[in-house]
């Protein structure tokens, strides 16, 4: 993310199943994952976190993200290597996060984030969204890719809440009352936005990523699977009334 620190999950393809230890097996612990600006490079150190699936990722505190800067990933481990290229767009300004309520339903919220498109469109957005009490870090929020077109326009882009996030019970789309929510609007390069509309369209689809997709999803990376993004970020955090 602009202003933030890069993050990569790296782990080996594996067959969904009920048996634990493919999970395990797939996490690459011992991998040589470097980040590179042009200028300055620096090497990743992996560790575990259990905020992610599978629980391991490899970060950085030297490198911060940078709007403009092309940003190339290597990774390598047993001969193997993948790579992946892509520049840091400029963040477009949230200018407000709307709540109104969900008919026939006091306790949510449903939240609508507002931006003005900028002058070099066209421009490409995920969004994500954290519910503070449930959730370890921010997820894609359902239905969060979204292209614009027009230079200027005025848009209004439903945050619907991810099948990711932890709150426990029936899921809802919608936000709870009561609660502290952290939406973030990243713009991303049109690579990463063909990843993003395609996992909208499988989890749809499917019910879940995992499970039946028709074939890989669009993907940046050369040498594996996957996305590599650096992105422009804005973000709002509310409090659910």
């Amino acid at each position: 993310n602009s202003g933030g620190y890069p993050e990569v999950l790296l782990n080996m393809s594996m067959v969904p199943s009920d048996d634990e230890g493919s999970v395990a097996e797939s996490i690459i612990r011992w991998g040589v994952v470097t980040l590179s600006d042009g200028e300055n490079e620096v090497i990743l150190t992996g560790g575990p976190d259990d905020s992610f699936f599978p629980p391991y990722h490899y970060y950085d505190f030297n490198m911060k993200g940078v709007p403009g800067r092309t940003y190339t990933v290597t990774a390598r481990y047993k001969g193997l290597m993948a790579t992946s290229t892509v520049t840091m767009p400029c963040p477009t300004p949230i200018d407000a996060v709307d709540m109104t309520p969900v008919e026939g339903v006091d306790t949510l919220r449903h939240l609508t984030l507002r931006f003005k498109a900028p002058d070099d469109c066209p421009a490409y957005y995920h969004l994500t969204a954290r519910v503070h009490s449930n959730d370890g870090r921010e997820y894609p929020c359902m239905l969060g890719a979204h292209e614009v077109t027009a230079p200027g326009a005025e848009v209004s882009l439903p945050v619907y809440r991810g099948h990711g996030s932890m709150l426990t019970g029936k899921y809802e789309a919608d936000m709870p009352v009561g609660e502290t929510v952290t939406v973030t609007l990243a713009r991303v390069s049109r690579e990463v936005f063909l990843f993003w509309r395609a996992y909208d369209n499988a989890s749809l689809v499917n019910g879940s990523i995992f499970v039946g997709a028709p074939g890989s999803l669009p993907s940046n990376v050369s040498g594996g699977y996957g996305v590599w993004s650096a992105q422009g970020v804005s973000t709002r955090t509310i409090l659910v009334e």
